[in-house]
């Protein structure tokens, strides 16, 4: 049955929610060789997937998922986005410290990079932090500090069977960009969620209006930025109250100047761990913070504690300034390492 799927795919023929349930299944239960993965996962790509196709493979996904439930007030947050941008700082990971050092619980889902040079958990432990944290540690740390990181292999099962052979096909298929945001392990009902490309806008918000989550804005910054562009436009449907709304904006709209890509650029995880230290700790105030600020005012709309993101960048602005920021990332990578030694299970 699997092969007959391989075909439907080479056919560019739409997959049924049985085809991508087996498929999923099949990865669980080891029933198909990497090979056959590898030919999966391209074959889609190449296809194109669709809204459809996207839903039932999360819903699949979901089943096997190792799920955690933190106790927090407030609406808990994601800035998990696909990458696959262009090559700048890490915006989202720095955001999400940014979002919980004013007060908004944050579960922060990602990986490693697999064709980048920094993903969020290869610059976060570069910091310090400890990534692979187990589920009750993980919960913990978001109950005890706002903030945790949840390390995609850790918590879904399929992504470490298909990490190997979409690492060794060194392109980014959409289980490494699409599916990292749809699958939080602590189901996160709020999400600024980047797309590196901009058909994917209209795709994902298609599919999270399905999907359990309350608040999200799906971004793409028009130049190639898989965020909320200081570099030009951004498109970005917003997904609210079961709706779908469409918007674009330009930096100048919330009085910032744009910048040039080299002037926010990103590195090895040490150059934008070097980064987010000078930001948060006020030696760099030029367009890298901008960037940061612009987009952590959308994430603290989502999060229901500014009535705009206009509103949000003051707020953002504000935090950075009072040392909040600072404070916040040194208390995630102590407690995150006391964690990470603790014999809690």
């Amino acid at each position: 049955m699997f092969k007959e799927t391989l075909g439907r795919l080479t056919r560019a023929e739409e997959l049924s929610t049985a085809d991508i349930t087996e498929f999923v299944e099949n990865v669980h239960d080891n029933v198909i060789t990497d090979i056959q993965i590898a030919g999966f996962l391209v074959g889609l790509l190449m296809k194109g997937p669709t809204a459809k196709e996207v839903l039932a493979i999360a819903l699949s996904m979901r089943k096997y998922s190792v799920k955690i439930n933190p106790n927090v007030k407030g609406n808990l947050l994601d800035t998990c986005g696909t990458g696959g941008g262009l090559n700048t700082f890490n915006v989202s990971t720095t955001n999400a410290i940014l979002t919980a050092s004013a007060g908004v619980p944050v579960a922060k889902h990602g990986s490693r990079s697999i064709s980048g040079k920094s993903g969020s958990a290869d610059v976060l432990e570069f910091l310090g932090i400890t990534v692979e944290l187990p589920p009750a540690q993980a919960q913990q740390l978001i109950e005890e500090i706002g903030i945790s990181f949840l390390y995609g292999p850790s918590f879904n099962p399929i992504f470490l069977k298909l990490f190997g052979p979409e690492q060794a096909l060194g392109i980014k298929t959409i289980f490494f960009t699409i599916m990292g945001p749809l699958l939080n392990p602590a189901s996160a009902t709020r999400q600024l969620l980047g797309v590196y490309q901009p058909h994917l806008v209209d795709l994902m918000a298609d599919v999270v209006v399905q999907m359990p989550i309350e608040h999200c804005i799906i971004a793409h910054g028009i130049d190639g930025l898989d965020e909320i562009s200081i570099l030009g436009p951004t498109i970005y449907a917003e997904v609210k109250d079961g709706r779908i709304t469409k918007h674009e904006v330009t930096p100048e709209d919330f009085g910032f100047k744009r910048a040039t890509l080299e002037e926010v650029k990103g590195g090895d995880p040490q150059f934008n761990a070097d980064i987010i230290q000078n930001i948060f700790e006020g030696r760099d105030r030029g367009p890298r913070r901008d960037f940061l600020v612009i987009n952590n005012g959308f994430a603290l709309y989502v999060a229901g504690v500014a009535a705009s993101p206009q509103e949000g960048m003051e707020i953002a602005e504000k935090t950075i300034d009072s040392g909040a920021a600072s404070h916040k990332l040194a208390e995630f990578i102590a407690a995150s390492q006391r964690l990470s030694m603790s014999k809690v299970s």
